[in-house]
């Protein structure tokens, strides 16, 4: 079974998000600080990070690149969530594998995520 750690400061969109996920037989773990993230990977040791870009004083893109830089981590896909215009993502550098704008649909998000499993 594929592990995913998800990322998302909004309790009901990560809540959301952990259904959805755990409907298609994956073990999600959901965190909301980005303080944590680097131990829970470690714990974790997750297939799949699924990240919000806004993440209270954080940017997730910023994250991303910095997990994709270190040898550690940077084996594991990542995909990056947000709101924001696909302009506004772009215009700041991400390393990420994709990019999942909201609102999505479930079966977008189910799609997206096989496919990085995959890989």
């Amino acid at each position: 079974m594929a592990k995913i750690l998800v990322l998302e400061n909004d309790f009901s969109n990560a809540e959301v998000i952990q259904l959805i996920l755990e409907d298609q037989h994956y073990e999600v773990a959901c965190i909301h600080e980005a303080e944590i993230l680097q131990d829970t990977i470690k714990t974790f040791d997750p297939d799949l990070i699924l990240m919000d870009i806004i993440l209270d004083t954080y940017d997730g893109r910023d994250i991303c690149n910095a997990l994709k830089e270190n040898r550690l981590t940077s084996h594991i896909p990542i995909m990056l969530m947000t709101a924001m215009l696909e302009s506004q993502v772009y215009a700041r550098e991400n390393k990420a594998d994709a990019v999942l704008f909201k609102p999505f649909e479930y079966t977008r998000l189910n799609q997206e995520v096989a496919n990085l499993i995959a890989v």
